[in-house]
């Protein structure tokens, strides 16, 4: 999910997330907005910051991720 973001692939975002590839509680809005971003004239994602609660409370058996980042124009 992240490397999808990271290289600015709505497309292949949720594609994965149909198949149950990838996990993302909002994934439908991520892809949404990454394709209006996209629209708008947007080319590409920076990562801005990546956790995950395992971080906190260093159980990383199971784990809930937290992702920003920036959707900007193509440079």
């Amino acid at each position: 999910m992240i490397d999808d973001v990271e290289t600015f692939r709505p497309d292949s975002l949720i594609e994965k997330l149909e198949l149950s590839e990838a996990e993302a509680c909002g994934g439908g809005p991520i892809v949404s907005v990454m394709m209006a971003a996209r629209s708008l004239g947007a080319g590409h994602a920076h990562i801005l910051h990546y956790c995950n609660s395992g971080d906190v409370t260093g159980d990383k058996a199971r784990v809930v991720g937290y992702l920003s980042a920036a959707l900007a124009g193509v440079h």
